[in-house]
């Protein structure tokens, strides 16, 4: 029953000083370009390029592998089974000098293309402020009501969370010590509603916070940008990328 999150770090790197318009299109052209590879080979490189970026970006080693070993924990069950599901014989699969069974070539395309989106997604948040990426993602036309969510969602995980170990205390305060047994599970289910009915409660005062201040759907922030020649730079260089591992993925010698 504990819940912990940590705040994003924002490292200063050379991915921290560039636009976040034209890091955030050309990273988001990036994660695309990964997701509808379907070479093995393209997708360790891909891989190679995310975690090339995510060294530029000097994103902390401990926050890193944190959540990179976690995504690796959930692809596992499905990159072990499938070379035993998916057997064909006569359709080997070209991994670089050689080639391996279908079902094993299918499993590490998998395994590569999920850890190489979610390295980039990391390269996204790590790289820069909550507030600059968001309205970035305004200024690239993404709807305003989606930036809201994703603010009000990350801000809201951490009153959550603090709220459940709020209840955690006052149960162990009272004896209470987790074990599996049907009090124990009973026990879980009040605290999933309680936490659930405080959440409700706190979105409707929130809601008419912001009403009183005026809120009407639009997104602001502080935060200034001008692009620079560094900047188109980057997001040409990114998009050459992009553009390259297309073309390697659907190259047939």
């Amino acid at each position: 029953m504990t819940v912990a999150f940590s705040a994003l770090p924002c490292p200063d790197s050379l991915l921290r000083r560039l636009d976040p318009r034209w890091k955030l299109a050309g990273l988001l052209l990036l994660t695309v370009t990964t997701a509808c590879l379907r070479r093995p080979n393209s997708a360790a490189i891909a891989l190679a390029v995310a975690l090339t970026l995510a060294a530029l970006g000097r994103l902390p080693p401990r926050w890193f592998f944190a959540r990179l070993g976690a995504a690796a924990l959930f692809l596992s069950p499905f990159v072990i089974s499938l070379p035993f599901l998916l057997h064909r014989p006569g359709t080997d699969v070209a991994l670089g000098l050689g080639t391996v069974p279908y079902g094993l070539g299918v499993a590490l395309l998998l395994a590569m293309k999920s850890l190489a989106v979610v390295v980039l997604m990391l390269v996204i948040l790590a790289t820069a402020p909550l507030d600059a990426t968001l309205k970035a993602a305004h200024s690239l036309w993404i709807p305003g009501l989606l930036v809201h969510l994703g603010l009000l969602t990350y801000r809201y995980l951490f009153v959550l969370s603090s709220e459940l170990r709020r209840l955690r205390v006052a149960l162990r305060v009272r004896g209470y010590r987790h074990r599996a047994s049907l009090h124990g599970y009973r026990t879980v289910g009040h605290v999933a509603g309680t936490l659930l009915v405080r959440g409700v409660e706190r979105a409707e005062r929130v809601s008419q916070a912001m009403r009183c201040r005026g809120f009407d759907g639009r997104f602001r922030s502080l935060t200034s940008f001008q692009t620079r020649v560094l900047d188109v730079a980057a997001f040409l260089v990114l998009a050459a990328t992009a553009a390259g591992l297309l073309l390697w993925d659907n190259w047939k010698p």
